[in-house]
């Protein structure tokens, strides 16, 4: 019996670290830290890949973004390849091509011969690239004027590696986007925690930029933006967060389109802990014991600690034991829930922004947290079987 409450209040610790404490943590990190000075006289020449397959609906619109950037016209440079699109994302290039404004950055179009996945895509990219750093975005996003001034003056100090923009919800007034707005909220908290104490725990895949020495996208595995952030760190180089570059991005808005978003980034997860099994044991720096431990490798095995609750429940069969620790569990989760909105309030108002979180949006939230569960559920089950491809499926909804 002893050793079943100690389990039960074991789990529920990771549960509750996971969810509120961690991000707490990195909130009150966040709140002590001091805003970098940047250098903007520091503009590097930058390469901009632009990874394509049948985006006709949007690539037109993500030229004009890129082209409308606020940084110097010489100062960088658009590759958009092609991985054998089937619709008129190739001729709708072309055109845009021979339209081409002197007094725009050049842009090119280089076409893969067939679809090998967007790590290949990006390493064909690379092959065309004269910057020193290469950003990394993708043909359904839109940028801020501002991204390119404000994360190339990181790459001043020779120390870092990587910079990663922030990703914001382009369509949160939608159902199921408002919830993944918040989850958003709570990963801009962590990250800015993240970069101050060591590195962030992944970049953004649509808003990412790298020394181009560093890059080496490999094709084996799904979550390459995830598996070079582990290399850049292993390598010993940091990899920041500038929360001012921002990339906005429309949300799935059909749960079939979140299924097949969220199951494959928890594959890729799955996928480069495994890979960087060495890296991680034993621990060497804060990101290989604090930060991605916390961040991402609690997160998949949450599920099964869900479940696991319930068992031992059963196993105790002493209704005191399951009442006294659920209440103790709820209790603690709505304290530091609240302690993590007021530091979520705080680091809003400190940075200009309006914070609010309604009570009504909570069932809203619990279904996005629960059906993420159920699919690294899911991800685990197709990682054992390799269920899976590394080729990246759009989800049409975000078009």
């Amino acid at each position: 019996m002893d050793i079943i409450i100690i389990l039960l209040y074991l789990l529920s610790a990771l549960l509750l670290w996971q969810f509120v404490g961690y991000p707490s943590l990195m909130a009150i990190v966040a709140l002590r830290s001091k805003p970098k000075i940047k250098d903007y006289s520091f503009q590097p020449f930058v390469s901009i890949i632009v990874a394509t397959y049948n985006e006709e609906k949007v690539i037109a619109r993500r030229i004009k973004n890129l082209v409308e950037l606020d940084y110097h016209k010489a100062k960088y440079e658009l590759i958009v390849v092609d991985s054998g699109s089937t619709d008129n994302t190739t001729e709708i290039m072309e055109k845009l091509i021979e339209k081409y404004d002197p007094s725009d950055p050049p842009f090119r179009l280089v076409k893969e011969d067939e679809r090998r996945g967007k790590a290949s895509a990006i390493n064909f990219g690379k092959k065309h690239a004269k910057g020193e750093i290469v950003l990394v975005t993708d043909a359904n996003s839109i940028y801020d004027k501002n991204v390119l001034n404000e994360m190339m003056p990181h790459f001043k100090d020779s120390n870092v590696g990587a910079v990663s923009g922030r990703y914001t919800i382009s369509n949160p007034d939608k159902a199921i986007p408002s919830s993944e707005a918040f989850y958003w909220d709570i990963e801009h908290i962590a990250l800015l925690g993240e970069s101050f104490l060591d590195s962030i725990s992944t970049v953004i895949g649509t808003i990412s930029a790298w020394r181009i020495e560093l890059m080496n996208f490999r094709s084996i595995t799904i979550s390459e933006d995830l598996d070079m952030t582990i290399q850049v760190r292993r390598k010993g180089y940091k990899v920041i967060y500038e929360p001012e570059a921002k990339v906005h991005e429309p949300s799935a808005i059909t749960s079939e389109d979140q299924i097949k978003q969220r199951k494959r980034t928890s594959i890729g997860t799955i996928q480069n802990m495994f890979e960087h099994l060495g890296y991680f044991i034993p621990p060497r720096d804060w990101y290989s014991m604090l930060i991605f431990p916390s961040h991402k490798a609690l997160a998949m095995f949450s599920p099964f600690i869900l479940l696991a609750i319930p068992i031992l429940y059963l196993l105790t069969w002493n209704i005191d034991v399951v009442f006294t620790h659920f209440v103790l569990t709820l209790f603690v989760f709505v304290v530091m829930f609240a302690l993590l909105m007021f530091l979520k309030s705080k680091l809003m108002e400190d940075r200009g922004i309006k914070s609010s979180f309604s009570l009504s949006s909570i069932p809203k939230v619990v279904y996005y947290v629960l059906l993420n569960e159920y699919l690294i559920l899911l991800a685990w089950t197709d990682f054992v079987f390799k269920r899976y491809s590394i080729l990246w499926e759009r989800a049409e909804s975000t078009r």
